[in-house]
């Protein structure tokens, strides 16, 4: 009976090397899972940090351009009106404009160091004409008026126009780098959310499914059997039991196989049991008789 229903033991696995591998693959489905979920949350959080740094830097040249288009305004009124009011706020912009310069030089927009220094560069420049032209409108403003001669300022302020236009173009350039580098973090900001939705869409399904079918695992590798043999036990109460009922479950390499051979071998001997028990009984009748 026992080499009957021996496993080969190349084939034998026990119930709970069966399980742990069952629970295994459902335990690494949703760490993976999870993990790649919380990698995407993890990816948009620094794409929008990113993207608030990009959109603070695009903010910071546009009011470089305009602060410079006022300061390029401002030189040309002074140059008409040589008015104190006017070149205090000359100076106030010109102090405005280079820190917002030394803040884009630590952290340049885009990345684009060249650029920044070329417009750092070119705003001293600037500066510099500004100065000769506060210097030549105040020394013809100190002469007699027949005596003055605006041509020097006028070639310093085509100077500084030509400037300024070299300057505002940079700026643009440099704009519309920072307005192509946000747009791509914004849409890559997207692809990335419609892949963590989906992933959340489609895991939840494949969880419920994983989870269905450690269930029916254990519905068909533990709860059955056990029942087969718990009304293998109610027929062999009943003198009923048939051995037979019993093969596949013997033929298991796991512990439930192990207690169904146990089980057929108890039945076995208690049958041979019974029987002679039985025959000691009619013997003993008919003795006394």
């Amino acid at each position: 009976m026992e080499n009957k229903f021996s496993p080969s033991p190349l084939k034998s696995k026990n119930l709970h090397a069966r399980l742990v591998l069952v629970f295994s693959f459902l335990f690494v489905f949703c760490v993976l899972a999870l993990s790649v979920f919380l990698f995407n949350v993890l990816h948009l959080i620094s794409l929008n940090d990113q993207s608030r740094f990009v959109f603070e830097e695009n903010r910071r040249i546009y009011q470089l351009e305009v602060m410079l288009k006022q300061y390029h305004l401002g030189l040309k009124n002074y140059a008409i009106s040589a008015s104190p009011l006017a070149e205090m706020r000359l100076a106030a912009l010109d102090r405005r404009i280079d820190e917002t310069l030394l803040a884009l030089q630590d952290q340049p927009p885009t990345g684009d160091f060249a650029l920044i220094e070329a417009i750092a560069s070119q705003k001293t420049a600037l500066s510099a004409l500004a100065d000769q032209i506060i210097i030549s409108v105040d020394e013809q403003d100190a002469l007699d008026f027949e005596d003055q001669e605006w041509g020097e300022v006028e070639r310093l302020s085509l100077q500084a126009d030509q400037l300024s236009d070299l300057l505002y173009s940079d700026l643009e350039t440099l704009r519309k780098a920072g307005l192509e580098q946000l747009q791509g973090l914004q849409d890559e900001a997207v692809l990335f959310s419609i892949f963590a939705m989906a992933l959340g869409i489609l895991s939840i399904p494949a969880f419920l499914f994983l989870a269905l079918a450690v269930a029916f695992i254990i519905y068909a590798q533990i709860h059955l059997p056990l029942e087969q043999l718990a009304r293998a036990a109610r027929d062999l109460q009943a003198r009923q039991f048939n051995p037979a009922s019993l093969d596949g479950l013997a033929r298991r390499g796991d512990e439930i196989g192990a207690m169904a051979r146990e089980f057929i071998q108890m039945a076995s001997a208690v049958e041979q049991r019974t029987a002679q028990l039985a025959q000691e009984a009619a013997d003993i009748r008919a003795k006394i008789r």
